[in-house]
């Protein structure tokens, strides 16, 4: 009578032993096939030329292409809502950034929660900046400023979208200059910039590496700088410091997978990224995009999530973005 029971019991144990050896064996040899890393933001932001440098230097490292996949929409929500819904296997990978990972699911449900994601490193920084149309009548922060103070919520300006670290902090700088701004959504940050240089908004506050081409074509023009010192790709524009405004804002970019992917496929990948983040060839592309380098590793960048979590939600229900 218990003998059907004991051979049942060893059939389930051996094929879970086997299950075991083969996911081993699968993490070993990873990667096998072409890696997907979904970028939340249109094609030619600073987040994209992240992923395309981090793509290109894996490939040559792991033997595999890593394919980048641009899938914008919902401040970076979209994106970042497929990458968890894919395989866990480590075969998708996120280019996320700081608030699409850390303040949009504060905001609504998108379709993922911060958690959801592990990290594997965080890449880069990027300067953010202020910029106007050409034939703008803003010449300094503090025309805009001025301009704001005497017509509440008359003045616009894009990011690239609700919750996103240059939104929140623009916030932050009108509640401290006690004003009010109107924000428009750039559906990411090259379309922020579009809607400036269009009239449909102000200023555009995104990564300041958005301005460089347009600005020295005089299409353009950048008022300042969110940044502890003047930027070597934009010498000529003073920080928000030099202006008499004690702020400074950078937004980081890291390399994550969903959650469930194998425990070895993601140190392979930790030790492999942080191998090639930390060479001369790496930091003389990340200067091509105008980016700075801001390597942390898998559990320091946990740490650094999770101090945006923290603190972008304290700033998300002083601006009434949650309750």
């Amino acid at each position: 009578m218990t003998f059907f029971p004991r051979v049942m019991r060893a059939i389930a144990l051996g094929t879970c032993m086997i299950a075991g050896v083969s996911a081993q064996a699968s993490a070993a040899g990873y990667p096998e096939k072409p890696v997907q890393i979904i970028v939340p933001f249109g094609a030619g932001d600073a987040l994209d030329g992240t992923a395309r440098v981090i793509a290109d230097r894996l490939k040559s490292a792991l033997g595999v292409p890593f394919i980048v996949k641009n899938i914008p929409g919902a401040g970076g929500g979209k994106g970042t809502a497929e990458a968890n819904k894919a395989s866990h296997d480590g075969y998708t990978l996120l280019m996320g950034s700081t608030g699409a990972l850390t303040a949009r699911p504060l905001i609504k449900d998108p379709g993922y929660k911060t958690d959801d994601f592990v990290p594997i490193a965080q890449l880069v920084e990027a300067p953010i900046g202020l910029a106007v149309a050409a034939d703008s009548p803003y010449k300094s922060v503090k025309d805009i400023v001025e301009a704001a103070k005497k017509s509440p919520g008359s003045v616009k300006y894009a990011t690239p979208g609700p919750g996103s670290t240059q939104h929140i902090n623009m916030e932050i700088f009108a509640k401290d200059e006690g004003i009010k701004l109107t924000h428009i959504g750039g559906r990411g940050g090259k379309g922020a910039v579009v809607k400036a240089m269009s009239g449909e908004v102000d200023f555009v506050f995104v990564g300041a590496s958005n301005y460089t081409s347009l600005a020295k074509a005089g299409k353009l023009r950048v008022l300042g700088v969110a940044a502890k010192d003047r930027l070597p790709f934009l010498p000529d524009v003073p920080t928000f410091k030099e202006q008499g405004y004690d702020f400074n804002v950078a937004v980081w970019f890291g390399l994550l997978t969903n959650k469930g992917a194998p425990d070895e496929v993601v140190e392979k990948l930790r030790k492999v990224v942080a191998e090639i983040a930390n060479t001369d060839k790496t930091r003389e592309l990340y200067k091509k995009f105008n980016l700075n380098e801001a390597f942390l590793d898998g559990p320091d960048f946990q740490k650094e999530i999770d101090a945006n979590v923290a603190k972008h939600g304290e700033v998300l229900k002083e601006i009434g973005l949650i309750k």
